[in-house]
């Protein structure tokens, strides 16, 4: 029995009905669920497409693609800022998924190769039925045996030898495919393999600007109002206007990842922000208790936070009666030899957009929290949690931070789940 296959050939748009052909097939691409909720993507694939189509080929270099679509300056160090190169990689994967999800007849597909940002593109092709019928099995017949069974040891050995001299050609060109192939899935393994990217991925492919809403100690319901007539000088000497300097290095960290992004982001304070203000857009919650939306959008997830007075730890869902990931804030700081954090990354059905928390029980796992969510090292980590971790999913993480002298040392991962 014989399948009926197709293969592919390659097309060189060199005609205008070839060029409008592809053209339809990129527009169907950006329209597709992979695509067309990206910023950064679709635009890098428009352009490496049209300057293909333009015959402009020889222009799709590096630093050329970050300067024109992704807007550095011309002299821009391409080893500390590989924006070009990481978005090359979710363009392949994100046309492979095209592909594999798509039920439309594509006469016309399009690729990019690995190691390389020139588009291909290839028609299908259906052979006649005839010409894929499969050769009928031949199996060797008693007559070839019993000759070659007559023949003399030293005949057969010639035949084996110049088999051996003829073959050896193609015995090195297979070893040699061999090791291309090998070569290509180690890189797209890598490639694929980069957690910051599965990470971050829904917050910087979102149309909108990051907003980071940072927590700070603020007055409570009981509490004085902050005088009308109040100076300058004691308001910012007031408690509630301070941030503290771990606190200030998780969102030092994260700013710092956004900025070698080119991510646009703004950032305000957690009190004053609205619902409103979150709406369909990508958040960033910094800190804990002193959160309100931290507080408001982890209370459906199963790790959130708990303060009962003086004592606050994070609560199990799974183990509501559990209290060992806690601070007791009575204790002597240079005595805390740990404080607990939550890092997650969801679509919250409150705000309508993609969610990211980066929170401590204190300002200690904050800190931690910050360093963790941007490091390849860190999150990898997590990603080795449990047989269902995918940090492509949503998830969300428990961190046990240790403590020196009230200094924020390591982090480990003591709980996840991915959804």
């Amino acid at each position: 029995m014989s399948a009926v296959t197709s293969s592919r050939e390659t097309v060189l748009p060199s005609s205008a009905e070839d060029r409008a052909v592809i053209t339809a097939e990129l527009e169907a691409i950006l329209a597709s669920a992979p695509f067309r909720n990206s910023r950064r993507y679709p635009a890098m694939l428009r352009y490496i497409v049209e300057k293909t189509l333009s015959n402009e080929q020889g222009t799709l270099k590096e630093r050329l693609i970050g300067v024109e679509v992704f807007g550095r300056d011309p002299g821009y160090d391409t080893n500390a800022d590989p924006v070009v190169r990481f978005s090359a990689g979710e363009v392949r994967k994100r046309i492979a998924q095209f592909y594999k999800e798509s039920e439309r007849d594509c006469s016309i597909e399009m690729e990019l190769p690995l190691g390389s940002y020139i588009p291909r593109f290839y028609r299908r092709v259906t052979p006649a039925s005839a010409a894929m019928e499969a050769a009928p099995e031949i199996s060797p017949q008693p007559q070839a045996l019993s000759f070659l069974a007559s023949m003399p040891a030293e005949q057969l050995g010639h035949i084996s030898e110049r088999g051996r001299k003829v073959l050896w050609p193609y015995y090195a060109l297979a070893a040699l495919c061999l090791v291309v192939i090998a070569g290509a899935f180690l890189y797209r393994a890598r490639a694929a393999a980069d957690p910051i990217l599965d990470v971050w991925a829904p917050m910087l492919d979102h149309s909108e600007p990051i907003l980071i809403s940072a927590g700070r100690p603020h007055p409570s319901d009981e509490e004085v109002p902050e005088k009308s007539n109040i100076t300058i000088q004691d308001h910012i000497l007031s408690p509630e206007f301070r941030v503290t300097i771990p606190t200030l290095s998780a969102i030092t960290n994260i700013v710092a990842f956004l900025q070698s992004q080119r991510e646009p982001f703004r950032i305000h304070e957690a009190y004053s922000n609205t619902l409103a203000d979150l709406h369909h857009r990508p958040v960033i919650l910094v800190t804990g208790n002193d959160n309100k939306w931290t507080q408001v959008l982890l209370q459906p997830l199963r790790f959130h936070f708990v303060q009962q007075g003086n004592f606050s730890y994070i609560e199990d869902a799974k183990r509501p009666d559990f209290r060992g990931w806690n601070v007791d804030f009575t204790r002597l700081f240079h005595q805390q030899t740990a404080d607990y954090a939550i890092v997650a990354r969801f679509t919250s059905a409150t705000t309508g957009g993609p969610v990211m928390v980066v929170a401590g029980i204190s300002s200690n796992g904050t800190e931690a929290a910050g360093e963790f969510i941007v490091s390849p090292q860190e999150l990898a980590q997590l990603e080795a949690s449990g047989a269902q971790a995918d940090l492509k999913k949503n998830f969300e993480a428990v961190l046990k931070v240790e403590m020196v002298d009230g200094n924020t040392g390591s982090a480990t991962v003591v709980a996840s789940q991915f959804w």
